[in-house]
């Protein structure tokens, strides 16, 4: 093999491997943001609702909350996209999951889910 084609095979060694890695990256980030936002939205929860839960992580998820699946402390975000938290619950299948609604601009929790 000539010292061209060696050359060649390693740009693209290189290339595919930061192309591989950048979207690792990405995921990684993610992650990591979504268990900066259950670590927030975990801190302002009650004692109470502390008790109640499986442990403290939250699923994090992008949701539209309105009135309806929420009570809203701030009624401004009706229909809005927001994140949602959900924590499991000890009794999940009499009141369903802990939800809670976060703006993630203003670092705020802005309601709660409807529960049974």
């Amino acid at each position: 093999m000539n010292k061209k084609k060696k050359i060649f095979i390693i740009v693209l060694i290189v290339v595919f491997s930061a192309i591989i890695l950048s979207g690792c990256g990405d995921d990684i980030k993610e992650k990591k943001s979504s268990y900066s936002i259950a670590a927030i939205v975990y801190q302002t929860l009650s004692d109470r609702e502390k008790a109640e839960l499986v442990d403290d992580r939250g699923k994090v998820e992008q949701k539209v909350v309105t009135n309806k699946i929420a009570h809203l402390t701030y009624k401004n975000y009706d229909g809005k996209e927001v994140y949602a938290v959900t924590f499991k619950t000890k009794n999940s299948q009499l009141a369903g999951d802990l939800v809670v609604y976060f703006d993630g601009e203003t670092q705020k929790v802005i309601g709660k889910g409807i529960r049974e």
